[in-house]
């Protein structure tokens, strides 16, 4: 596995810094949401998961997980399709507070999708909350609220992120080398 790796990206320990400086402006932001029990935290699996995690653990905030999946990159694909599923959105989102937890901002398509469909279940305000936020013409602009880095155009795996499965568990985010993405 770790033969098929180019070059570490963003090192575990640049991560954790960082994932403590948006704990720090979260806490700052959505004190009073938290407070009036309407805030709910979700989380876009399974890319999301560790962000997650280690996100939601350094707030000293009241609030609900509710994840969610959705679905862009089919199979061994390095490239959004543009055809986002995801699941049925919980009857606890009315009247929420919604912060959308993320792996990557790409193409755009998953975050418009998201915030399309909570706003028509009753959200009151979605926010969102990425771990990457991807150099590319987006397909679809979206405003981010929260960023944890700027990366180049690259495919990348770690840390949640993942190629057909694959390299979810490496405490890094990686750049694969390109025989194997093809």
């Amino acid at each position: 596995m770790l033969s098929d790796i180019d070059r570490i990206l963003i090192d575990r320990d640049a991560i954790a810094d960082r994932i403590e400086q948006l704990a720090e402006r979260l806490v700052l932001d959505l004190s009073a949401e938290a407070d009036e029990g309407r805030l709910v935290v979700m989380p876009v699996m399974t890319g999301s998961l560790f962000f997650t995690a280690d996100l939601v653990r350094l707030l000293p905030l009241t609030f609900r997980i509710q994840p969610t999946t959705v679905k862009s990159y089919p199979g061994k694909s390095t490239q959004s399709q543009g055809i986002v599923e995801s699941a049925l959105l919980p009857e606890t989102i009315k009247g929420a507070s919604v912060l959308v937890v993320d792996d990557i901002l790409d193409s755009g398509r998953t975050l418009d999708h998201l915030q399309t469909s909570l706003l028509q279940a009753g959200a009151k305000e979605v926010r969102f909350c990425v771990l990457l936020r991807k150099d590319v013409r987006r397909a679809v602009e979206i405003d981010c609220d929260y960023v944890g880095f700027d990366i180049p155009e690259a495919f990348v795996v770690g840390y949640g992120l993942d190629f057909d499965g694959l390299y979810r568990n490496l405490p890094d985010i990686a750049v694969l080398r390109k025989h194997v993405v093809g």
